[in-house]
């Protein structure tokens, strides 16, 4: 797989993962990757905060970072048509994740995706 393909493949799929998740949680009032944030200072124990709306509840929100690190491999089927496939290996995933060592060559995506976790369904 070219480096060119992998990054294109990678990027399309987190961005159809985003999209898929928020359809996901409409029923709730969880967003992922909010568009009006403003982000705190460093000091800050969370990543951002939404801004008010023009409703009648202008409260803000807290936005947290939901980091991810992930390993992917590419494995070459022995079978003609098989083609390539993919493995993702989970390495790590938000705060205090575990780390494991993987023996082989991988290719590694780490990535952010700042999220307001749900506080009800609606």
């Amino acid at each position: 797989m070219d480096l060119k393909d992998f990054v294109k493949d990678s990027l399309a799929q987190i961005a159809e993962g985003i999209i898929e998740a928020n359809e996901s949680l409409a029923h709730t009032d969880a967003i992922i990757n909010p568009t009006a944030i403003t982000v705190n200072s460093e000091s800050s124990q969370a990543y951002a905060r939404t801004r008010p709306q023009a409703r009648s509840d202008d409260r803000t929100r807290v936005v947290e970072k939901v980091d991810f690190d992930i390993a992917v491999t590419v494995h070459e089927s022995e079978k003609t048509n098989a083609g390539i496939r993919v493995s993702v290996v989970s390495i790590g995933l938000g705060a205090g994740g575990e780390s494991s060592a993987l023996s082989g060559s991988n290719s590694r995506i780490k990535f952010t995706v700042p999220m307001v976790f749900p506080s009800k369904r609606t």
